[in-house]
């Protein structure tokens, strides 16, 4: 087999994929490793939803700020740095550990420093994926990006569990630090083409300004962006009140939340590598209503689940359904923006999506101290009259 050749978009592919791939898997790790923390530790809900809100709320302050850099600047260049600030601040919050200053107060304002550079980085990291891809690849461009996700996600948790029954949670931290070190130096190594950038003396509001009317004036995006933070928004107790379902349900040893998060993964990774190999000839609106579906009906049916191998397959089969909407709906987002345009898009996208997570568990977190049953039965009947809703209307 040839070596790919350093200006081909085959081998930019390959190196920025490799690279954000290895950076997701300490950033996941990481991540994985606070909710444990939190959930082991307090057991409640309330606190998950505060782990959750310093996720999402504070990216998604500066996510439109993030949207116009995109647009004006390198967007290799604001991921490379973003990326290197999350690691440095992961840096301080290992170090409190070390010296025995840890606390849920500091956990949760590092939490809230990641997120900030979260959100300059990922407007920047869906911009570069059109630039060094060609645009009939692009579906097949981000199956390969939600597989490695995926494989991340199937990885991290049992890294995760074994680093935290062996070892203390400020080494999880150094694992991510080390991931975002080798990340950054292998996007270096990528040449992206120039594009003509938004002038500098344009004030950032006026650039928000012209990204809003654009996504306003086009119905494509409306509509995607839309069904983009309603799915963001009923999918929060499947993301993140799992763990509690499980150690309610099951048990609340490390193991067992590795195995649930690890069974997510194998499914949700192979429908993502199927995607990549063959070419679905199949509207990106029915797979979504597929996926709402999916999710909802499995969020409804872990409820009863006690056992261990019952409650996995269902984790599965929900996996199943993430890259069926997650795909399809940011494809058909970058083929229907202007090159110009992408980051601030971006930015909007993620924005609502962003806000969603913490609205969500600013709602669901508080019933499931009500009673764990009300997260999870009142979204996941939403999700299938959703998927049902979708493939009949579009």
């Amino acid at each position: 087999m040839k070596p790919l050749k350093r200006d081909s978009w085959q081998y930019k592919l390959t190196a920025y994929m490799v690279s954000q791939g290895i950076s997701l898997l300490g950033s996941s790790i990481v991540s994985l490793a606070i909710i444990w923390y939190v959930t082991l530790g307090t057991g409640s809900g309330s606190m998950i939803a505060g782990v959750t809100v310093t996720t999402f709320l504070p990216q998604a302050l500066i996510m439109l700020y993030g949207g116009v850099l995109a647009d004006r600047y390198s967007p290799k260049r604001i991921v490379m740095i973003s990326d290197s600030l999350i690691a440095l601040s992961t840096l301080v919050l290992m170090i409190l550990f070390i010296t025995g200053t840890d606390s849920i107060g500091w956990v949760l304002f590092f939490n809230a420093l990641r997120s900030f550079g979260t959100g300059i980085q990922l407007p920047a990291s869906k911009s570069i994926l059109p630039q060094i891809v060609p645009n009939e690849q692009l579906m097949k461009a981000n199956s390969i990006y939600t597989g490695i996700w995926s494989i991340t996600q199937l990885v991290s948790p049992g890294l995760g569990g074994l680093v935290m029954s062996f070892m203390s949670i400020q080494y999880v931290f150094l694992i991510d630090i080390g991931t975002a070190i080798t990340g950054v130096l292998l996007l270096a190594t990528i040449t992206i083409p120039v594009r003509e950038m938004q002038q500098s003396d344009e004030n950032t509001k006026e650039g928000l300004l012209q990204g809003f009317y654009y996504i306003m004036n086009s119905k494509a995006l409306r509509n995607s962006i839309l069904l983009y933070t309603i799915f963001s928004f009923l999918v929060v107790p499947a993301s993140q009140l799992t763990p509690l379902l499980a150690s309610k349900n099951i048990g609340d040893e490390v193991w067992i939340l590795s195995v649930i998060e690890t069974a997510f993964s194998i499914g949700a990774l192979a429908v993502s590598l199927f995607m990549a190999y063959k070419e679905l000839h199949i509207p990106h609106f029915k797979l979504i209503g597929v996926s709402a579906v999916i999710f909802g009906a499995t969020m409804i049916l872990l409820l009863p689940s006690h056992g261990i191998v019952i409650f996995a397959v269902f984790m599965m089969i929900m996996g199943v359904g993430s890259p069926l909407y997650y795909t399809p709906l940011i494809t058909h987002i970058q083929e229907n923006t202007e090159e110009n345009y992408m980051g601030r898009t971006f930015s909007y996208v993620d924005l609502f999506s962003s806000l969603a997570t913490p609205l969500g568990m600013l709602v669901f977190g508080p019933l499931a101290n009500v009673n764990i049953l009300l997260p999870f039965a009142i979204p996941g009947t939403s999700l299938i009259l959703l998927g049902l809703w979708i493939r009949k209307k579009f």
